[in-house]
């Protein structure tokens, strides 16, 4: 009997531990989908990429996995304060669902991986060479903005646009946002940033995914322990559910 009180406290205290990382996780997915200067780097990221995904769908992503945790979470809760079969049952079922939604999004980072350290900075690299100087399009506007945002220059460097066709028209002139400062409306290479973005991306992007493994494991993990914690619960439970 102990055992089984114990094992019901346990389970409510993980989660309501899971019922805050749901909201977390939608509170991350709003802000991916209002943080306006975040999106020209998504667009940015996602050209002629079938693998990254786009801004918008990160964003769908994290809600939609924040309200399926924070519904598994209640669930939870309330499974173990009335010791209900059904509930718990509903609850491990789901359980179940999001860590098998996990592996699913593991496998994908493996693929991902390959796509982000070989493919995608050598297909940027091929659309600098028809960077627009007088017409932008959708692309030079988002690559512009990265370069204002993270003061880098091409993909690995000022020096990925000197094969470009309009680089030679202008006299060998950089992008404007290339440079912080101007020589008469002028961005050489002299003035410009040096470093490339896709080495600045990366910095940032390999942080947030050590964060973002550690945090995974660790919810993994109490998932792990919440889902045996229910079981126990549901096998000590005697009674008939009362919903009266």
């Amino acid at each position: 009997m102990a055992c089984c009180l114990c094992a019901k406290y346990l389970l409510l205290f993980f989660n309501l531990i899971i019922w805050l990382t749901g909201g977390v996780f939608l509170s991350c997915g709003i802000l991916v989908l209002y943080k306006r200067d975040l999106h020209e780097l998504f667009a940015l990221l996602s050209y002629d990429s079938h693998l990254v995904p786009s801004f918008l769908n990160v964003g769908y992503v994290l809600i939609g996995v924040g309200a399926l945790v924070f519904i598994v979470g209640l669930l939870g809760c309330c499974g173990s304060v009335r010791e209900s079969r059904l509930l718990l049952g509903l609850y491990v079922f789901f359980i179940i669902l999001v860590m098998g939604g996990e592996l699913v999004v593991a496998m994908y980072t493996v693929l991902l991986g390959d796509e982000w350290d070989t493919r995608l900075p050598n297909t940027l690299k091929r659309r600098l060479l028809t960077y627009n100087y007088s017409i932008p399009q959708r692309f030079e506007f988002d690559l512009d903005t990265v370069h204002k945002q993270f003061t880098c220059c091409g993909i690995d460097g000022p020096s990925d646009f000197h094969a470009n066709t309009d680089y030679k028209i202008f006299g060998n002139r950089l992008p404007s946002s290339c440079c912080n400062h101007l020589l008469n409306g002028i961005c050489n290479d002299t003035d410009s940033y040096r470093l490339g973005c896709f080495q600045i991306i990366n910095e940032y992007m390999q942080l947030y995914s050590r964060l973002i493994v550690f945090v995974g494991i660790g919810i993994a993990l109490l998932e792990l322990i919440a889902l045996i914690m229910a079981v126990c619960v549901c096998r000590n439970k005697t009674d008939e559910d009362e919903f009266y």
